[in-house]
């Protein structure tokens, strides 16, 4: 069996799409204990490690065929009017955003060490603006491995979620792997939506010129707490994407002519990343539940990702790594 490592797994999107995918994920790591003790909830066949993995020893790693990297995308989201660092404020390393950003370091860390065959890497369209992304991904290709950049959409590997993310493949020599798109009818809002109406929410601050549009009795629509958003029917589009905040999805209905509106509830945002309902989320918070799943990897692209990495590298690579 083709065998991987997680790092930055999370609550565990990534790993649970390799696992589906057929891949023996050996060892999932991650800074957040809540999020470890989700990963563990659900995985608990692999070795869990509480890490900063900027900090880590890499020869305690086994060398895997796959290393799947979700650096933390937190000093890559760039708010409205922020501007990107220069390449001299990132060398200073003096700010938490400077440090966060550099945690992408450490795939090219264990990279030098094991050489696994194939790297997957995922994380915001915004990481290529990065001030040293064209030396970190120099120092991929440094270490023999052949880099290309897909831009993928959850909406379409079957998951109710607009949601674009940047994933990097890098292979060493002699893996050849077949990136070619599935083809994938979309899935729109409705299919994760509880019919339970749900609590009502009084409060409407964004939403209410949005709701003033609905004019069908009974049909949901998708509603978001943002500035000049519109209605869309569920039945007919994906949500925007779940963010780690998680306080704008809302979905409004007219029953008998009076408009209900109440937020997404967890289950729904976790079936937007693909997670299955058995998949359980520890703590008594919501919040932290919430960013949980607005972190994860849609687990329909990492099981795509993890299928064609596995074919391309079939029993002989297995091989290689087991001896």
């Amino acid at each position: 069996m083709t065998t991987a490592i997680d790092g930055f797994a999370g609550a565990g999107g990534s790993t649970e799409g390799l696992t589906q995918a057929g891949i023996d994920v050996l060892v999932a790591a991650n800074h957040w204990p809540t999020a470890v003790a989700t990963h563990k909830l659900n995985h608990p066949g692999i070795e869990h490690r509480i890490a900063n993995l900027s900090e880590t020893n890499w020869s305690s790693f086994p060398r895997t065929a796959i290393a799947w990297w979700s650096p933390s995308c937190v000093g890559h989201t760039l708010a409205t009017g922020k501007k990107a660092p220069t390449a001299d404020q990132e060398r200073r390393r003096d700010t938490a955003a400077a440090v966060d950003r550099a945690t992408a370091f450490a795939a090219v860390a264990c990279a030098d060490l094991h050489r696994q065959p194939v790297l997957l890497i995922e994380n915001v369209l915004n990481f290529r603006r990065w001030a040293l992304y064209p030396g970190w991904l120099g120092m991929l290709h440094a270490l023999g491995y052949r880099t290309r950049e897909l831009i993928l959409n959850a909406r379409d590997f079957g998951h109710a979620q607009d949601r674009k993310r940047l994933f990097i493949v890098a292979t060493q020599p002699g893996v050849e792997i077949d990136l070619t798109m599935p083809p994938q009818s979309a899935v729109p809002a409705s299919t994760i939506l509880d019919p339970d109406l749900g609590e009502r929410v009084t409060r409407r601050l964004y939403v209410t010129p949005q709701i003033e549009e609905i004019t069908e009795d009974g049909v949901p629509h998708l509603v978001t707490y943002r500035n000049h958003a519109r209605a869309r029917r569920a039945d007919r589009y994906p949500i925007a994407t779940v963010t780690a905040g998680g306080n704008h999805h809302a979905v409004a209905t007219l029953v008998d002519g009076v408009p209900h509106h109440r937020m997404l509830t967890d289950r729904e945002r976790a079936r937007a990343q693909g997670f299955p309902d058995t998949y359980r989320f520890t703590s008594r918070e919501s919040r932290d539940v919430i960013k949980q799943i607005g972190n994860a990897v849609p687990v329909g692209i990492a099981r795509w990702l993890g299928e064609c990495a596995a074919a391309a590298l079939g029993e002989t690579t297995t091989q290689e790594v087991a001896a």
